[in-house]
């Protein structure tokens, strides 16, 4: 049955009768990553051992991008994206509460009674060892737990998840790893390889004149989603069509093609141009998928096109050598 989404917790409890037993698993859950998926593992059984509802109750937007703008917090999934990695791990009902600085006043006890129990109607919740609720996170774990003890809703508290290196698994040690360009790192992180999805327009047709065409994304129109270094990486993309899901081994720039803008390359936008390597479809139009898995180079200028034009074959070159165990 389709994961069912709701704007906001107002008026919840009308939509959600007849109630079965809610377990509520809370976060923000950007990128739905291990440590994340852990949470949610935990939340499926407590649905199940009770028969119940599995809900996950986040925020739209992120409580650092409402509170804070200034911070410019990138995201490691849209929220589109969040819904359906959520859908995929088993999620059955997804509350986005809408953010604000408003909201941001209701305190511990006001988040506790008013809305997890009573809006979502609460019986189990779950949630990670670092959360915090309610104004200014007043709300601590210790707080959380004989608040469900006198209302006798359970409580499960999920440990950090450690992979085999031993670093807890975190949204902010992903960016990390993506910021410095290390997305085979992040990926291992993630549990999937880093994507960016989006409708393919129309560029200036350059790759095409340098043997090596391209289908253009724009992260502009992702939702503030964090933009890789500028740079050559290893990809795999996929578009779906109504005779099923195409892939392809793919390289993809990240930039402001520096050979044709330097002079002016401030002006000029952060494309993400991908080159399918062997297949040349029309793609204009359709949404693509692009998954990122290893760093090739950082985009610079090239004194010349010929230049230019021999780098990108050689990037090729390296990921063939990177894609074919991936595939």
């Amino acid at each position: 049955m389709p994961m069912q989404r709701f704007v906001g917790s107002q008026g919840l409890d009308q939509a959600l009768s007849p109630r079965l037993p809610n377990v509520v698993a809370i976060g923000n859950f950007d990128g739905v990553h291990l440590g994340h998926r852990e949470i949610l593992a935990r939340a499926a059984e407590k649905a199940q051992s009770r028969a119940g509802h599995l809900m996950v109750y986040t925020f739209k937007p992120h409580p650092q991008i409402a509170l804070r703008p200034e911070a410019d917090l990138p995201l490691l999934s849209t929220y589109d994206e969040r819904a359906e990695l959520l859908e995929a791990a088993g999620v059955e009902l997804l509350i986005e509460e809408s953010f604000s600085r408003d909201f941001s006043t209701t305190t511990a006890e006001q988040f506790f009674s008013d809305i997890l129990v009573g809006r979502l109607g609460a019986q189990e919740i779950v949630v990670g060892y670092d959360f915090a609720f309610g104004r200014e996170r007043e709300g601590s774990l210790e707080s959380l737990t004989k608040l469900c003890q006198t209302s006798g809703v359970g409580l499960t508290i999920v440990p950090p998840h450690r992979p085999a290196a031993g670093e807890v698994v975190s949204s902010s040690k992903i960016r990390t790893e993506l910021r410095a360009g290390r997305v085979d790192v992040a990926n291992r992180l993630l549990g999937y390889e880093f994507f960016y999805r989006g409708v393919v327009l129309r560029g200036e047709g350059r790759g095409k004149q340098l043997g090596f065409s391209t289908a253009n994304l724009s992260p502009q129109s992702m939702e503030g989603k964090l933009v890789l270094p500028l740079g050559v990486y290893a990809t795999l993309a996929s578009v779906k069509k109504s005779t099923g899901t195409e892939r392809f081994l793919s390289v993809t720039n990240i930039g402001v093609r520096p050979t044709f803008t330097a002079e002016r390359a401030g002006e000029f936008p952060v494309w993400i141009e991908t080159h399918l390597l062997d297949a040349t479809p029309d793609l204009y139009g359709l949404v693509l998928k692009v998954r990122f898995i290893q760093w090739i180079r950082a985009e610079r200028k090239f004194p010349s096109i010929d230049a230019l034009r021999s780098q990108i074959l050689a990037d090729c070159v390296t990921a063939r050598k990177t894609l074919p165990s991936l595939t």
